[in-house]
């Protein structure tokens, strides 16, 4: 299932299901927005403060619930990352969501909701800059033509091939050390036949390590079509030294995998993050001289 394409004059709903966020970011982000023929509605949850967090559980969900229900807001835009997404996804009333197909876009800590909506409703969300962030994102132009029903490129010149191969099936995935929960949290199928993307930030290598395991260990590298590994920003290596880069841990946990798998595609933590619509069917094609990444489909309902 698809949202309807957005088209200028639509509304765009901000809230926040994750970490306090500043007020100036969001003020530079909606103007931005406005700019580009959009209006903007900013939830008064969105700055909310409960230690950290953007407010308890329960005001972020009735945000959450109650933006998704207003027939003036077109899509709802998760205002920051950080923490605590994970608390309201068991609290979404999905049989609501699923009667009232809208456009949900965020990133990082987001990543629960986004494919919590996906594996409960089937419908597709977007894996994109979150909103504070709108303002200053390189690859706005991308993003706006998935939401308005067009099917750009992804540049892929910085890829790298881990295993060749080519695979089909709908994006699923997004930061990893969110994700790596989700195969026991929600329907255990949603990752049958994916091509898994996965970027993460600020992490020990040992515990990324950990968290391959795991997902390899839960049987999900055995049903997914293919792996894209995007950027892993700023990783850590505190103590003694872990000795395994990055692409070792890749290597060691997909080795025996007869799937495609590149690493260095161009989304994450840092100045690259071109939008991935989770659900939406791609075509993964990986050589060692040349690696594409294609969508099949429209991500949108046009």
């Amino acid at each position: 299932m698809k949202p309807p394409a957005l088209k200028p004059g639509d509304t765009i709903g901000v809230m926040a299901p994750s970490s306090i966020v500043e007020k100036e970011d969001v003020e530079k982000s909606t103007a931005f927005l406005k700019d580009k023929g959009y209006k903007v509605f900013v939830h008064p949850q969105t700055f909310e403060r409960e230690n950290q967090s953007a407010g308890t559980h329960l005001q972020k969900t009735l945000a959450l619930q109650g933006l998704w229900q207003r027939s003036d807001i077109q899509a709802i835009w998760a205002a920051g990352g950080g923490n605590r997404s994970l608390h309201i996804i068991d609290s979404i009333n999905y049989d609501a969501l699923k009667e009232k197909p809208k456009t949900l876009i965020g990133f990082s800590d987001a990543t629960s909701i986004l494919n919590a909506v996906y594996a409960h409703t089937g419908l597709t969300t977007f894996h994109g800059p979150v909103f504070k962030n709108l303002h200053k994102h390189k690859e706005f132009d991308h993003l706006n033509d998935l939401l308005t029903g067009k099917t750009p490129d992804y540049p892929m010149d910085k890829a790298t091939t881990i295993n060749e191969g080519e695979a089909q099936g709908p994006l699923v995935g997004g930061n990893l050390s969110i994700f790596q929960y989700l195969p026991q949290t929600l329907p255990d199928d949603f990752t049958d036949g994916s091509i898994l993307f996965l970027e993460d930030c600020h992490e020990e290598l040992s515990r990324s390590d950990k968290m391959f395991l795991h997902l390899r260990c839960l049987g999900v590298f055995e049903k997914i079509s293919g792996l894209v590994i995007g950027e892993f920003r700023k990783m850590q290596d505190s103590g003694t030294p872990f000795g395994f880069t990055l692409e070792d841990i890749v290597r060691e946990h997909t080795q025996d995998l007869n799937i495609p798998v590149i690493m260095n595609a161009p989304f994450g933590h840092g100045k690259t993050l071109y939008t991935f619509p989770i659900g939406t069917k791609a075509a993964l094609k990986a050589q060692n001289n040349s690696i594409s990444l294609e969508l099949l489909e429209s991500a949108v309902e046009k």
